[in-house]
């Protein structure tokens, strides 16, 4: 299995904060897994050079199958993806408001927990994107062939403002920013704020914090499975476990005991990062 999180090239870093690689074969007598992942504060580009997984999103009872590349927007919601037996996926995790400065369409007009194919909202590049990427092995030529792409994109991109610098922050913080220090950060009044969050994340800012909270809540029993649920409440900042419990209800229809016993039959997890 290769699972990479790689820190991109210095011209792109204002816009793209990670690329992930992930490549895992599975023996055709094995059950192809099925992932759930919670809303994240993160935007992203994807590529499934050798297929798509089906993505299922939970809150409407519907299922896609994706295309090669999509583009994911504001994600409030758990989705679950039915993987292939031969996965190959490639990220592009942007920083907070930078897919809107790549593409310079407001998030707030993507439909909410929606996969978008890509080349529609990019251009037919990306179709040559995965068919180099299925034809590619190793990791460092992967990173090229990405970098590559997105360099040639960085002369297009909208201008940075303050709140760029600032919704880093916000997440680095997970969500425990009072808003109107956010805006003031930002240079911007409260009212002034919340509309470049409309433009550049697609949500309210209080409703991105209590995202990035509930973000880092899941993130860290997956990669911490044997901390309490009462512990992880106290770190990341809830009142107690009920308002934790809360989130898990609105965010997943679920309690957090449900999403414990799918990591426990997971055979394997892309563990999710939500810190900047």
């Amino acid at each position: 299995m290769i699972h990479v999180f790689h820190r991109p090239h210095p011209a792109l870093r204002d816009f793209v904060n990670n690329i992930m690689i992930f490549r895992l074969t599975l023996d055709k007598s094995q059950s192809a897994p099925a992932l759930s992942f919670p809303p994240l504060p993160e935007q992203c580009l994807y590529f499934y050079p050798l297929g798509a997984p089906v993505a299922e999103y939970l809150p409407q009872n519907k299922r896609v199958n994706l295309q090669r590349s999509v583009v994911v927007g504001p994600q409030i919601c758990r989705i679950r993806l039915h993987m292939n037996h031969a996965n190959y996926t490639v990220k592009v995790g942007f920083q907070p408001g930078g897919l809107y400065r790549l593409l310079g369409i407001p998030m707030s007009d993507f439909p909410m927990n929606e996969s978008l194919d890509s080349s529609y909202i990019l251009d037919k590049e990306v179709t040559n994107i995965a068919d180099q990427l299925a034809e590619t092995e190793r990791t460092e030529a992967i990173i090229a062939i990405v970098e590559r792409f997105l360099l040639g994109k960085v002369r297009q991109l909208r201008t940075q403002l303050p709140i760029d610098r600032v919704l880093p922050m916000l997440i680095r913080q997970g969500g425990l920013m009072n808003i109107d220090d956010v805006a003031s950060l930002a240079c911007v009044s409260t009212r002034q704020l919340e509309r470049q969050f409309q433009q550049r994340v697609g949500i309210q800012p209080k409703f991105f914090a209590r995202i990035t909270r509930f973000a880092k809540a899941w993130v860290m029993k997956e990669n911490i499975p044997d901390i309490k649920w009462t512990s992880i409440a106290h770190d990341c900042g809830y009142f107690d476990q009920m308002h934790l419990i809360r989130d898990f209800k609105a965010f997943c229809g679920v309690s957090p005991r449900v999403i414990e016993e799918e990591f426990q039959s997971t055979p394997f997890l892309l563990h999710n990062r939500v810190h900047y």
